[in-house]
Parts: C-alpha cells; sequence; structure tokens
C-alpha cells in the first residue's frame, strides 16, 4: 500500500513539474520550483520565500509541487523541484546522503534549530488528580497501558498513531514499534495525511480520552494543546535544512545568497502557524503577515534594495 501512495505522488510530481516546465517558457523568466510538502509550515516558508523573489527581485516567479518528504528530496536531487525550504532529512537520511555525494543535493543550512519529533501524550493522562496513567513514564512501559489506547478498529490490543503514509518520518515509528516489541499488545496506525493525523489527536483531547501517537514542532496543535512526548521515542535531530538542486548555483544565484541567510525560530513558527490557525487563514495570508509583522527577522536576509521593495509589494 505505502509503496502504492509513493508511486502516485511520484506521478503527481512529474505531471505538475511539466505543466510548471510550461511557465518557464515565459520570456525573460526564471521559474523556481519549491517543494509544497503537506505540513503547514513548510508550505508557508515556500510562500515568504515566493513572495520575496517575485517581489524583491528581478525575472522571478515562484511555483509550488505538492508531495511528501521522500518525492521531494528525491525531486530536488532530480532536478524536478528547485527548492526544498524544511528537509527533515534525517528521517530520510540515505535519500539525503544519495543525494549528497552525488553532488546535485546542496545543504545550504538549517532554516530553523533542530525541531522536536517523537511519540506525545496529553498531559492529563499521567499528570493531576484524575491522571488514568501516573506512571507511564516511558516507550518501554507502553504494554501495561495498552487497554486504554484501545484500537476502534480491534479491541484486542491498543493503537499508536506512528506517522503519515509516505512521511520520512513513519520508517522511524516503525522501527521503535519493532525495538520495544509492541506488536503483541498494539496495532501501528497509519495515517493518510497530516490532518487526519492531527484530527484524531484533537478529537481525543476534545473528549480527555487517552492517545498516543507521533507529532513534531512547531505546530499550531502542539502549540495549543499540552502534550507530553514520551521518553524512548525522541526522534534523531531534526535538521531541518533548506535543500536546493545543484542548478540552482548557475540560475539564480541572488535566489541562492538569500537562502543561505534564511532562518527563523521554532518560536517563529509556532507564532505564525497559531495565528494562521486562529484567523482561518491559508499559508498565502500567514507568508504575508509573517513578511509585514516580522521585519527584524527577513529584512536580514536580504539587500536594503530587495527589503524595500518587497515591502512597497505587501
Amino acid at each position: 500500500m505505502k509503496k502504492s501512495i509513493l508511486i502516485l505522488q511520484a506521478l503527481l510530481i512529474l505531471i505538475t513539474f511539466s505543466l510548471a516546465a510550461e511557465g518557464q517558457k515565459e520570456e525573460g523568466i526564471t521559474t523556481i520550483v519549491f517543494g509544497d510538502v503537506s505540513w503547514d509550515s513548510v508550505q508557508v516558508h515556500n510562500r515568504i520565500m515566493g513572495f520575496i523573489i517575485e517581489n524583491g527581485l528581478t525575472g522571478y516567479k515562484a511555483d509550488y509541487i505538492p508531495g511528501d518528504t521522500m518525492p521531494i528530496v528525491n525531486g530536488v536531487t532530480q532536478g524536478d523541484i528547485d527548492v526544498d525550504m524544511e528537509s527533515w532529512h534525517n528521517n530520510v537520511y540515505e535519500i539525503y546522503k544519495k543525494g549528497i555525494d552525488s553532488g546535485n543535493l546542496v545543504d545550504l543550512g538549517k532554516n530553523m534549530p533542530d525541531a522536536p519529533q517523537g511519540w506525545w501524550i496529553p498531559r492529563y493522562l499521567v499528570e493531576g488528580a484524575d491522571a488514568q496513567a501516573p506512571n507511564l513514564k516511558s516507550v518501554e512501559d507502553l504494554p501495561k497501558y495498552a487497554n486504554l489506547f484501545t484500537d476502534p478498529e480491534d479491541s484486542s490490543k491498543g493503537i499508536i498513531y506512528g506517522g503519515v503514509a509516505g512521511w520520512g518520518q513513519l520508517q522511524v515509528s516503525e522501527k521503535f514499534y519493532e525495538k520495544y516489541g509492541l506488536s503483541d499488545t498494539y496495532n501501528l496506525g497509519v495515517a493518510g495525511s497530516g490532518t487526519a493525523l492531527a484530527a484524531t489527536m484533537v478529537a481525543a483531547y476534545g473528549k480527555k480520552e487517552p492517545w498516543i501517537g507521533y507529532y513534531w514542532a512547531p505546530t499550531a496543535i502542539l502549540g495549543k494543546l499540552d502534550m507530553v512526548r514520551l521518553a524512548g521515542s525522541e526522534y534523531p535531530a531534526a535538521a531541518v535544512n533548506i535543500l536546493v538542486n545543484k542548478s540552482m548555483l548557475e540560475k539564480a544565484p541572488d535566489v541562492v545568497e538569500i537562502l543561505k541567510k534564511y532562518s527563523t525560530t521554532v518560536d517563529d513558527n509556532n507564532e505564525f502557524l497559531a495565528k494562521m490557525d486562529d484567523e482561518g487563514w491559508d499559508t498565502q495570508q500567514a507568508a504575508e503577515w509573517f513578511l509585514k509583522n516580522k521585519e527584524e527577522v527577513w529584512t536580514k536576509w536580504v539587500s536594503s534594495e530587495v527589503a524595500k521593495k518587497v515591502k512597497a509589494a505587501l
């Protein structure tokens, strides 16, 4: 099933890129193709950078291709996509290393400091007078609490929401699942999308029910819900870096120079994601809010002339 999903995503990328390539034929315009990975923060970063290059520089247009981690990193390596603004490449390290070793993939450094990933549970489950599992501290304790996390489709076992089909992180959850021998007491749930995964957490939290599963920060949800990362489930340092295809060094050196300086914090990301969620904005609106309200951040990435043009466009 996972292989079929990845094949479909790869085909979608190829079809979308073919359409994007048609746009690149516009005389005097170079289209920079960003990998629109399926979570909000990277899509906002894509549009922040897209706004800057379209309004602050001359001769550029931004385009966005949807996909998940592995297809996007592969797409950048192959040159079908120009930029990945959030690589999270330790989740797919073999693909990343292959691209770097080939010389086709260029790592421009961190977008933000390493962000936390792991398996999370609601704090009310382990703390407070009504805590149902006060002694649940680590992944090793999970077999004793399988009855709390009952799988709605298999009442004989609990369920751990391991992640999202097509996301590189799922491989790490699968390793935890095997390492701690959880298959006797739990099923490993795989969501079809990041939205579906988030919905399981939010639904359980709203009813103060038990929930355990993969999540990460920065996200609006972890900024709002009081969740605790379970010991033993910590992912390797995320390495949320900006990757480009080697062709960018020649076709868009001024864009590359901005990307080298592009840097945000987890707090910056949590703030615009929470604002986006509260206001019901799309990713373009969130990007423009960031540019209007975080000048002290993004003006460090660009020249004063570029900054002036971007501000005027806002």
